[in-house]
């Protein structure tokens, strides 16, 4: 139907334009020949057009009318129909990408800003080049704007009206000098794969690099890793069943399911992922892993693992991206505000003892523990840290590292005595991996020494129970531990598309909000109402609703009561109801502050808090 009435609307204005567009004035064609030597004639019969034409202009109308101009009638027309083409691609380009406002789009183009504000008034000024520069701009102002709104969510290599884009576009249209031919793999996004491994010379990774390149799937395989990367994925999953393969990208320590397709052509790209790691293309069962290089517009590189799995329904495989920077630099980006900030720093400056940091995996225990360490007084006190060389973490200023190497069979116990030596006022070991490095940093702090280290645990009783599950003695342990903080990453709501609510007084009593303290709190975007219009996807978040993360704490001092508590108990369940007796809270406290905030949800913090 938008065809033909569009087929309608060209008839009906092409015919305009023969009308009255290209119409020159007889009086502006006799002024134009003044200048020039004429004979009696022609004066007489420019004389009587001018005469004419001054006439004319007191009611209005110039001359005979219908003097037909081939030359601006053929620009016109050939403006005319590049804007039919252009507003018929974008009608298919808002349809293709499902726009909720291409109904208006089309009405903008077809009446408001082109056929009224644009040849509507060409048809009115009476000097040409104004009216076509006026057409010229009522023509490009919408698709510009319509290109620059539909290319915020997309890849780079699916925008247009880009630098790139118009450049590729006129090199094919003009046969202009281009580089060589790119080959398949470097087509469509900029995203290159490089295989990577230790131990293996830079011809055999080439080697292998190319043989992925040459394979059916790696194209693909490449285009959902792209797109993964651009919507700020930090992993991939593919999940194959004998008929179909689902994709599921992890975004903020959640995973979204984004498309699905059918074996035949999830296959070949398992294939292309498996040659670019050295793993076998045809074993579905075992268990398969590496790593490889993805290279985003060839600056930000990101090592990534590669591990397959045979599962009962079929294969799984987990690509999981390795962020060169970190999210967290300072307490500010970690969320760590009062009074968790005042407890931390209290922790950091005592003398003597052991202070504890842990987290769950994968929610920022390596960075926070960073930020952490740079807010003890670092330039007073002398610290020093002890890493494994096989797995290193991100140095901290004015923090010497005395590493030693596991792959020998070395432990902290190695290098611990030569440090104790140099009396260092503190110490961070980032990994507590066994009994005897636990005791000995527990009897160093006898001699003013405070010990930093880290834990995986989900709460403060868990790390407590791990490191007690090392071998140590209890009554050792509980009288030398000082203080002991956890976190738990929690998804931000985004701040575009958040949408405040005024929450039932029961629902702040249940949660122990007090009354007055918060008046209204935020949530997702609400799905609308029957009769009411879909809102426009939101482009900062692509409709998730949350975007980014940020911690919340859970902070034990440790005192003689907390002491005792954990002496008296066997289990994990225990301990936390113990602490739960004397008074502890656990992260209720932190959360319900960036609930309150607006920082996130209620939905997102039950969800956090049943981890």
């Amino acid at each position: 139907m938008f065809k033909r009435l569009l087929f309608l609307f060209c008839l009906m204005l092409t015919f305009s334009l023969f009308s009255g567009t290209f119409v020159e004035n007889r009086a502006f064609a006799a002024k134009k020949e003044e200048k020039k030597e004429l004979t009696e004639t022609q004066k007489t019969t420019r004389d009587s057009y001018l005469e004419y034409g001054e006439e004319a202009m007191k009611t209005g109308w110039y001359g005979n009318g219908f003097y037909f101009s081939m030359v601006k009638f053929a620009i016109c027309l050939i403006g005319f129909w590049i804007w039919v083409y252009m507003i018929d691609w974008m009608n298919r380009d808002a349809e293709t990408l499902r726009n909720p406002n291409r109904t208006i789009w089309n009405c903008i183009n077809c009446s408001l800003l082109v056929v009224i504000g644009g040849f509507g008034t060409m048809l009115l000024i009476p000097i040409f080049w104004i009216g076509l520069g006026v057409s010229v701009v009522s023509f490009w102002v919408p698709v510009l704007v319509y290109s620059a709104i539909r290319n915020k969510p997309l890849p780079p290599h699916e925008r247009v009206f880009t630098a790139d884009h118009i450049y590729f576009k006129l090199g094919r249209a003009l046969r202009m000098k281009t580089p060589p031919p790119k080959q398949a793999w470097e087509l469509g996004p900029p995203v290159a794969l490089q295989a990577l491994q230790k131990g293996l010379s830079k011809t055999e990774l080439d080697a292998r690099t190319l043989l992925a390149r040459n394979h059916d799937g790696f194209n693909q395989y490449r285009f959902i890793l792209a797109t993964a990367i651009f919507k700020r994925a930090t992993g991939v999953m593919f999940d194959f069943t004998e008929t179909e393969t689902q994709v599921r990208f992890q975004i903020d320590g959640v995973w979204h399911l984004t498309q699905t397709i059918n074996r035949e052509q999830s296959d070949p790209l398992l294939e292309s992922a498996k040659i670019l790691v050295g793993a076998n293309p045809q074993e579905r069962r075992k268990r398969q892993q590496g790593t490889f290089v993805a290279i985003v517009e060839q600056k930000n590189k990101y090592e990534t693992e590669f591990m397959s799995q045979g599962v009962p329904t079929g294969e799984k495989a987990l690509i999981q991206f390795q962020m060169t920077q970190t999210p967290f630099n300072t307490a500010e980006d970690l969320g760590l505000v009062e009074p968790e900030l005042t407890k931390i720093k209290n922790a950091l400056a005592i003398p003597e003892g052991v202070v504890v940091f842990s987290a769950p995996p994968a929610n920022g225990l390596r960075s926070s523990s960073n930020v952490f360490f740079r807010l003890a007084d670092r330039f007073v006190r002398d610290f020093v840290t002890v890493e494994d060389e096989q797995n290193k973490y991100q140095v901290v200023e004015n923090i010497p590292i005395t590493y030693y190497d596991s792959a020998k069979g070395e432990n902290p116990t190695t290098v611990l005595p030569d440090v104790f030596f140099k009396e260092p006022q503190a110490l961070v070991l980032r990994d507590m991996i066994n009994k005897e490095t636990l005791e000995l940093c527990c009897r160093e702090t006898e001699n003013a020494r405070l010990i930093l280290t880290t834990v995986r645990a989900k709460d403060c009783a868990e790390a407590i129970f791990k490191l007690l599950s090392l071998g140590v003695s209890p009554q050792l342990f509980a009288s030398k531990l000082a203080a002991i903080s956890c976190q738990r990453l929690v998804r931000c709501l985004c701040p575009d598309c958040k949408e405040a609510f005024q929450p039932a007084p029961a629902t702040l009593q249940k949660l122990g909000i007090q009354p007055g303290t918060a008046s209204r709190l935020y949530r997702i975007r609400s799905a609308p109402q029957e009769g009411e219009k879909q809102p426009p996807p939101c482009v900062k978040c692509n409709d998730i609703g949350y975007f980014g993360r940020t911690a919340m704490f859970e902070i034990l001092e440790i005192n003689d009561t907390i002491r005792k508590v954990i002496l008296s108990c066997k289990s994990v369940d225990e301990l936390r109801i113990g602490l739960q007796k004397s008074g502890h809270r656990g992260f209720i406290p932190s959360g319900l502050a960036l609930v309150v905030k607006g920082t996130t949800s209620i939905d997102e913090l039950t969800r956090i808090l049943k981890m």
